[in-house]
């Protein structure tokens, strides 16, 4: 499909060098969690963390691209083409060790 938008489905601005900012989500994409305390080590609880389902994803659109973190990424459905996320490694371009913008999205 020919490309028409990204829509940033993040809790804050994201930065994409060559492109653009695109603006936050009102509504984010995440995964929701539970935890359970599995026990203790030096008195301090441990927690375990099961990742449950994806919130807010919208239906594919022709011609539109998400963009999600990489938690989230992880599970995505397997099939939707149409969802990245920002690649915040080496590529990335840094102000005082802070990602100001991305070079390249990620599966």
């Amino acid at each position: 499909p020919e490309f028409k938008k990204f829509v940033n489905l993040l809790g804050h601005d994201i930065t994409i060098s060559g492109y653009g900012t695109l603006p936050k989500s009102d509504n984010p994409c995440f995964v929701k969690t539970n935890q359970e305390i599995i026990g203790k080590l030096a008195n301090i609880p441990i927690a375990s963390t099961v990742f449950n389902e994806i919130v807010n994803l919208p239906e594919p659109e022709e011609g539109t691209y998400y963009i999600v973190s990489r938690i989230t990424m992880d599970y995505v459905p397997v099939g939707r083409e149409d969802v990245f996320c920002v690649d915040t490694g080496p590529t990335a371009i840094r102000e005082n060790g802070q990602v100001v913008a991305v070079t390249q999205l990620s599966l």
